[in-house]
């Protein structure tokens, strides 16, 4: 499930300090843009710097979804390639239903994902993992994507605990993506799946790792959204419809999860593609 943004693999995925952003609806959980009580649609999301106030949320499973954060004024919402930029959780979901689910337009989306692919490496312009094979390329602009999806995540080892150190990787990854995209119109900055309420489970997470983000990242992105009108926004926070949903305690879904998470997921960009 998912909150509204104000502003992302462990056993088999990766591992280190955790990292993410503060907390939202999801299972009965409060949003930033409204709470949404389970089957019931969130309140309209809040106004972005440079924008209009988001779109009220839809109808979730277990909690509702909340309205995301507003889009800047005149603002494309047709793209001919959209990349998500991400890492081996966030892959799991992309294949688990999100590129195959009938409100997206596969021909229009693609991922670039390595294990690790914390924000440290796209950060670094210089990083190998911009080199990382694509996965399903857009039928059209695949070298060139006008529109990037970008997971924040540092786990290991980890990079930030304060907002003005989440600010400086983000900042540096969204210079790095406008150099190397020259088409590039829109960045939505994303964390990965947290947990019912963005609270941990009974069962721990893996060593290291996290479904409960710390408010300072969702302020960092929130923060750098605001610096580029426009151009960053922030997607909503997602969250796992109940703990059954992970493997474990997560951060890694079952297959069930994943695909429960992916449709809200696509619910969400099925309007930005």
């Amino acid at each position: 499930m998912a909150t509204a943004a104000s502003a992302a693999s462990s056993s088999g995925g990766s591992s280190g300090a955790a990292a993410g952003g503060g907390g939202g609806s999801g299972a009965g959980g409060a949003a930033a843009g409204g709470n949404a009580s389970a089957g019931s649609a969130g309140q309209a999301g809040a106004v972005a710097a440079g924008g209009v106030s988001g779109s009220g949320g839809q109808a979730g499973n277990a909690g509702g979804v909340s309205g995301s954060a507003g889009a800047g004024g005149g603002a494309s919402n047709t793209f001919t390639c959209s990349q998500i930029t991400a890492m081996t959780l966030t892959r799991e979901w992309f294949l688990a239903g999100f590129e195959s689910d009938a409100g997206i337009i596969n021909g229009r989306w693609q991922l670039k994902a390595r294990e690790h692919g914390y924000i440290t490496e796209w950060a670094n312009p210089n990083s190998d993992f911009w080199n990382q094979e694509l996965e399903s390329p857009c039928a059209t602009g695949s070298t060139n994507p006008d529109h990037v999806v970008l997971t924040v995540l540092s786990w290991a080892p980890a990079c930030c605990t304060t907002q003005p150190q989440w600010e400086q990787q983000v900042e540096a990854a969204v210079s790095n993506l406008v150099a190397k995209y020259g088409a590039l119109k829109r960045i939505d900055l994303m964390t990965v799946i947290r947990g019912p309420g963005n609270q941990l489970c009974p069962t721990p997470p893996a060593a290291n790792e996290t479904i409960a983000l710390p408010p300072e990242l969702d302020a960092a992105l929130a923060a750098v959204a605001t610096k580029h009108p426009g151009l960053v926004y922030v997607a909503p926070k997602f969250e796992a419809p109940s703990c059954a949903a992970f493997s474990g305690g997560g951060p890694h879904l079952t297959t069930a999860g994943n695909t429960a998470v992916a449709k809200d997921i696509a619910a969400h960009f099925d309007d930005l593609q």
